[in-house]
């Protein structure tokens, strides 16, 4: 047995009555020390929601406070009560008084009360006939009474909190879980597999172009811009005879037509002397060619006589071949 653990003094006995008597305390301890003045400190829990005047915080409903209650008059033969308390966020004092008349709390000092009022005519959910010919068709017409019973559900359907309407639906969705995850997991599986299709043709059309950027999904609207531009001007008509004309020529320079007269060998003896003989003179090299040229166009040939040098011009050309010519000397014969 679970002890009350009451102190009985030792000076205390039965017949000088109950030990609160005896030691001149009040049964209710300390919540009757302003018992004098008709007060009695009860726990009191806020009725409604209020604001603070002290520091305009607000108080939700449900809070406790230790309040004074008082007895202030009587409403008939109800009395009406004063509960005064302190706000626990500041030392506002809050007065709140009972109403027997409209059976509510009043807030009459140190707060104000969050207004929150509700009608019965538009807040019980009830339907209010206001015309009598629709209330006649319903006691009278079952069909007009199941037309209108549609009705209603639909309007109450379209009053429900949006959480309900989410789990009736999920609730109607997912009646048969392993059917509506198979049916999800087909659609993900067929989804994927598009998605690498298209992932697969990116990288084949990036490898066959080289390129290093990312390509975006091709779009209608991208088909009909491109079907939109024109390539019919001048200049891009220009460039395409350019490359016709690059594609078609000949893959060797062509050789001037005096050239393309000589024979390959003569050509070849030519080369062959004017790299080979240093002391081969300028003149004779131009005439040779001058010859091959003539022999090459024989009808723009133009006659003309043969020019004959002087004693002196054929001296003057004597010596300067034998400037050209280099004496070595054996050493044996310089000893």
């Amino acid at each position: 047995m679970q002890p009350f653990n009451k102190y009985y003094p030792p000076d205390w006995t039965p017949e000088k009555g109950s030990v609160n008597k005896f030691v001149g305390k009040h049964p209710l301890g300390d919540r009757a020390r302003k018992l004098d003045q008709g007060i009695l400190i009860v726990r009191f829990e806020m009725p409604f929601n209020i604001w603070c005047e002290g520091c305009d915080k607000h108080i939700g409903r449900g809070v406790r406070y230790n309040a004074e209650k008082k007895q202030i008059g009587k409403y008939y033969s109800t009395a009406i009560y004063q509960f005064r308390m302190k706000c626990h966020l500041c030392n506002q004092w809050i007065e709140i008084h009972t109403d027997p008349k409209n059976t509510e709390y009043v807030v009459v000092s140190g707060a104000k009360r969050k207004v929150e009022h509700w009608t019965p005519d538009k807040d019980d959910g009830l339907v209010q006939f206001t015309d009598e010919s629709v209330k006649e068709k319903m006691a009278e017409d079952p069909f007009f009474r199941l037309e209108y019973g549609i009705m209603d559900q639909a309007a109450g359907k379209s009053h429900l909190p949006v959480l309900t309407q989410l789990q009736q639906l999920n609730e109607s969705q997912w009646s048969d879980p392993y059917t509506q995850s198979q049916r999800l997991r087909r659609k993900f599986r067929d989804e994927k597999k598009q998605l690498q299709q298209a992932q697969n043709d990116t990288n084949k059309l990036k490898d066959k172009h080289s390129l290093q950027i990312d390509l975006v999904p091709a779009s209608e609207q991208d088909s009909q811009v491109a079907e939109a531009i024109d390539f019919s001007g001048e200049q891009h008509s220009k460039l395409d005879d350019r490359k016709r004309q690059v594609a078609t020529a000949t893959l060797f320079t062509p050789l001037p037509s005096h050239q393309a007269a000589m024979s390959l060998q003569e050509r070849a003896l030519l080369n062959t002397r004017l790299k080979t003989d240093p002391f081969l003179q300028r003149s004779s090299i131009d005439s040779k060619k001058r010859c091959l040229d003539q022999q090459a166009s024989p009808a723009l040939v133009v006659s003309k006589k043969p020019k004959t040098l002087s004693t002196s011009q054929s001296d003057t050309q004597a010596k300067d071949t034998k400037a050209l010519l280099v004496n070595y000397s054996d050493s044996d014969d310089s000893e």
